[in-house]
């Protein structure tokens, strides 16, 4: 089957929220800090902060006994992952070394693949098969050497793999989790609500992340069966996958699973994130919507928590359904709450901290700035666009170095598009060079597309104007 335009019913794709993974992943990214400049800043600094003996135990671990890792399903925490790790059988923890990498010789050579004592007492039997099973991707002697030198010794496998993982827990991970974990748990809901059937993966990606799944990867995940996609706080741009036996304690039937972690773009909420300056009646509507008891105490509780469902509002402010929903409509009307719909009737709120940010700022402009230019904001905001137009008013700059300038841009041309009208690629071409000094309009039509001010068809045959 060609893997790019197969579709996920032959394939199951599904999104989850799966903390000891995204655990798992985000202290892999540790090893690849040096040679990548697009990770998060988390995964940046702590890498730093290893020392080399504690960079050196990474890169065995997450580089060469990856298959020992793999979580089972719907493990609900990281220590709970570590307590089951802690219980398993040293010996069952060597077999999730060999028996995937048996499979893996026999799958890409089509021969039977060694005895599993040979691969244990016999080093260049046991190098010779990794780097078969490997076929094409970069083979590592020296750390295949100290896998097979720590294979002769169960215990000391299983005692190495749990004291680092406990060390990155405890010592790097658990607060940046309990920073981190609502938003994602927020966006794998997000995303796992917006999968649509009969859609391949390439289609799925481009769709949620505004950018192609490259070929390597598609390549890499061809013959998988089953693939799960994790939104991660820590790639940035990149894109880690995960090749994992799926284990039922000390038994596997054979099947892998493909972990794929992203992160969604820095914009994806970015149409509603628009530079224009609050006018004075949006202004006295996000204020008078703050201007109650009730709905400040509804804010409060959601600081305290990532997110909460409406029957857990209802019970802390031991009010009437009628009344809560009423004045959660009202903040979300203000885009102050994300909601979004859960099992059944039931709703889950969360603070939107661009808005009131964004209020904040409208009253700092308010009460900095002489009254009549507060009336007609739009003086600052075209003084912002005309550092990148022509004296004929045409954008003659792009992109522009700053991330603010490049969504003021991006806005300006937005508003040339109707809402509610289908485009043709030709069609917003033409009018982006209509309004454009330089000839480039696939640059522009892009970036409308990555940043959410437009969204597209897959075969990118029809482009429509995304509502803030």
């Amino acid at each position: 089957m060609d893997f790019d335009s197969g579709k996920s019913a032959e394939k199951i794709i599904q999104v989850v929220f799966d903390p000891v993974s995204n655990a798992l992943n985000s202290f892999a990214l540790l090893n690849e800090a040096e040679q990548r400049s697009d990770l998060s800043p988390w995964v940046m600094q702590t890498a730093a902060r290893l020392t080399a003996e504690q960079r050196a135990t990474n890169h065995l671990i997450f580089a060469g006994l990856q298959d020992t890792l793999t979580p089972q399903r719907n493990e609900p925490n990281f220590p709970s992952y570590l307590h089951n790790l802690e219980e398993l059988n040293a010996y069952v923890l060597r077999k999730r070394v060999l028996e995937p990498l048996r499979r893996r010789f026999s799958h890409r050579t089509k021969a039977a693949p060694p005895h599993t004592k040979y691969l244990i007492t016999d080093l260049p039997t046991y190098l010779d098969t990794v780097k078969q099973a490997h076929g094409e991707q970069p083979f590592d002697k020296e750390l295949q050497q100290q896998v097979h030198a720590l294979l002769q010794h169960p215990e000391e496998l299983k005692s190495t793999i749990i004291a680092h993982l406990k060390l990155l827990w405890e010592t790097t991970f658990v607060n940046e989790w309990r920073r981190v974990q609502g938003m994602l748990r927020w966006q794998s809901d997000m995303f796992a609500n917006s999968l649509l059937p009969d859609t391949s993966l390439a289609e799925t990606f481009q769709e949620f992340t505004g950018r192609p799944l490259s070929h390597e990867i598609l390549e890499k995940i061809r013959d998988s069966t089953e693939i799960l996609l994790l939104p991660s706080w820590h790639t940035g741009r990149h894109v880690s996958v995960w090749t994992a036996a799926e284990w039922d304690g000390d038994e596997w039937g054979g099947k892998e699973v493909m972990r794929i972690f992203f992160s969604e773009p820095p914009t994806y909420d970015v149409a509603q994130m628009r530079h224009t300056p609050i006018k004075r009646a949006e202004l006295q509507a996000r204020l008078g919507s703050l201007a109650d008891e009730t709905r400040l105490r509804i804010i409060e509780l959601l600081t305290q928590r990532s997110e909460l469902q409406s029957q857990e509002i209802i019970a802390a402010l031991d009010l009437s359904q009628s009344s809560v929903s009423r004045h959660l409509k009202q903040l979300v009307s203000m885009k102050y709450l994300y909601e979004r719909r859960g099992e059944g009737a039931n709703k889950t709120y969360r603070l939107s901290s661009y808005y009131f940010a964004r209020t904040a700022r409208a009253i700092q402009q308010l009460v900095q700035s002489d009254a009549a230019l507060y009336i007609e904001p739009e003086d600052s905001y075209n003084q912002g666009l005309k550092r990148f137009m022509d004296r004929d008013g045409r954008l003659n700059t792009w992109p522009p170095a700053k991330q603010e300038d490049k969504l003021l841009i991006l806005e300006h041309l937005a508003s040339f598009f109707q809402n509610g009208h289908m485009y043709s690629e030709k069609e917003v071409n033409d009018l982006l060079l209509k309004h454009t000094a330089f000839k480039d309009p696939a640059a522009l039509r892009r970036g409308l597309y990555e940043y959410r001010f437009m969204n597209r068809k897959p075969d990118g045959s029809q482009y429509w104007l995304i509502e803030a």
